[in-house]
């Protein structure tokens, strides 16, 4: 695995992507950095690069316009910066969210998608109302950004309940938090910038969603949903009614569900499973 600064991002990379061949392009969440992503790279034998999104991890003090669209401008940018021409694009969670407007970015270049658990928009909630989404995510982000005694203390704040079932995804997801934390006082602190949280996860749960974008794209689309939200106790964050309406509005988006939560569904095989085929296609 490689880091390096491209167009203002940091970019972390694994293999040697060439100007001609495949390369996956992974877009994290919310919360994330692009370390998430060292378990769908070691499955693969095609490079993966993935960047700090602007408001994270080494990516935190990068300027960006407002929203997801001003995310998807600097990673257009690093795109072209680093020449790749044949572009798989992974989104998790608010990445999926991000995906389309990359994707349209990116035009020609794009040869798949593949969305984790976002993009298509959730069934209506009152829980999705942009007020009640600034307010859940506000108070999210100050239990989040803040400073921790250690890493384990941070790992067991930001993921919760997420790996209650699976205590062999203990190291990975304390390699994310390792990935995200920086030294301050007595402790660490996360490199993430708090404000920039809530409005992209405003932007993303609120607003009318951008899958759309992928119907002129044209290239094949595939969803993978996690079967349970965000610990394996509650629903799935899409519903087969969400998934349907979001059928309707991209015909050819293909999907399946896995039996993994919405932060553990990063460890199985199926996104990896996903990116083989589209490529063999």
């Amino acid at each position: 695995m490689a880091l390096a600064q491209v167009a203002g991002l940091a970019v972390r990379s694994w293999g040697d992507p060439a100007p001609d061949g495949p390369v996956v392009l992974a877009l994290h969440g919310l919360t994330s950095t692009s370390a998430v992503w060292a378990d769908l790279a070691g499955r693969l034998d095609v490079p993966v690069v993935a960047p700090d999104l602007p408001g994270r991890g080494f990516s935190v003090a990068a300027a960006a316009g407002p929203g997801l669209a001003g995310l998807a401008r600097e990673v257009v940018r690093s795109v072209d910066e680093l020449g790749l021409r044949r572009v798989v694009v992974v989104g998790h969670s608010m990445g999926a969210f991000l995906a389309p407007l990359v994707v349209e970015g990116l035009g020609e270049r794009v040869v798949a998608t593949v969305l984790l658990d976002g993009g298509v928009a959730p069934e209506p909630s009152m829980l999705l109302k942009p007020l009640v989404v600034r307010g859940v995510f506000g108070v999210q982000t100050r239990r989040l950004v803040r400073d921790f005694p250690d890493v384990d203390t941070y790992t067991a704040v930001a993921e919760g309940a997420a790996a209650a079932n699976r205590p062999d995804l203990q190291t990975g997801f304390r390699a994310w938090a390792e990935a995200v934390l920086r030294p301050s006082g007595q402790g660490f602190r996360p490199n993430l910038d708090a404000r920039r949280l809530v409005a992209d996860a405003v932007d993303s749960l609120t607003r009318a969603p951008h899958l759309g974008l992928l119907v002129a794209a044209g290239a094949p689309v595939h969803l993978v949903a996690a079967a349970h939200g965000a610990d394996d106790t509650r629903p799935a964050f899409l519903s087969g009614n969400a998934i349907a309406a979001g059928n309707r509005v991209v015909p050819h988006l293909t999907w399946e569900r896995v039996e993994a939560n919405h932060a553990t569904m990063l460890f199985d095989p199926a996104a990896a499973a996903a990116v083989r085929e589209l490529l063999s296609s």
